[in-house]
């Protein structure tokens, strides 16, 4: 599936939701109706049972996304109004992917700034090219920054980290981003579609229930105080599930299951 009204390209094959931040020669970076038709994807998909892994590209190589289209903000976002409701369209995105049921990967060439980078860090795993950089950029434009957008970045990286970056507002190596803990891994430009195709497939093959089952937990887990109840219903709803049996009765047979999510 493609939408060819917007800039936001969909795909789903194999089991694999696929988004494309479709505006390479504006280095990706997003409008905000391409901030609305992206929530709009997202929110479609959370329920699409074929899809058990979904993968966030930029097009082409030079950008995965810029943040967001700057020029934009001296016609809407100028007044207190506007810069609220640019917010709370953004804001309601973000929220979207953060909350996406099923194991999110963002696939990061060239540029990674700013909204962007927001956009990666929602991403349950960051697989960058070598070559990417990252950066996050208010200080350079006089604008501030949400708190929600800087307790994002302080759930990945340390405060210290977090400082150099947001007051330096420069771009750093993806040496950096991996030894501070902001992505998961780099690897060389040339083999990240096969890294991150095995990574999405390797996810999918497995039980659907308990992958979403342990992205929950995980997200409750780091709470301060963690829903216990609901843990405990997620492990189990899985303990309950025919995939449960497929799976005991494939490593019995010494075959792949086939999961199906029930």
């Amino acid at each position: 599936m493609v939408n060819e009204k917007s800039l936001i390209d969909t795909i789903i094959k194999d089991g694999i939701g696929r988004i494309t931040i479709n505006r390479a020669e504006k280095r990706n970076a997003m409008t905000l109706g391409m901030w609305r038709d992206l929530g709009a994807v997202l929110e479609a998909w959370a329920e699409n049972s074929e899809i058990r892994t979904l993968i966030i590209a930029g097009d082409g190589d030079l950008s995965f996304c810029a943040g967001n289209d700057i020029k934009e903000y001296v016609t809407i976002r100028v007044t207190p109004e506007q810069r609220e409701t640019y917010d709370a369209t953004t804001t309601h995105t973000y929220d979207l992917l953060r909350t996406f049921p099923k194991p999110t990967i963002a696939r990061i060439t060239g540029f990674c700034v700013g909204g962007g980078m927001e956009l990666a860090l929602l991403c349950d795993l960051q697989i960058a090219a070598d070559t990417a950089t990252f950066g996050v950029t208010p200080a350079r434009l006089g604008i501030g920054y949400k708190l929600n957008d800087v307790q994002l970045l302080l759930t990945n990286i340390s405060a210290k980290h977090a400082k150099e970056i947001l007051y330096t507002a420069d771009r750093f190596p993806a040496d950096d981003a991996v030894r501070w803990g902001l992505i998961s891994r780099s690897v060389p430009a040339g083999e990240l579609d096969a890294t991150i195709a095995t990574l999405a497939a390797r996810i999918a093959a497995n039980a659907p229930m308990t992958v979403n089952a342990l992205k929950q937990t995980i997200h409750e887990a780091i709470k301060a105080e963690p829903n216990e109840d609901l843990c405990n219903a997620l492990v189990a709803a899985c303990d309950a599930s025919s995939d449960r049996i497929e799976g005991q009765a494939a490593f019995a047979e010494k075959r792949k299951p086939k999961f199906t999510g029930t």
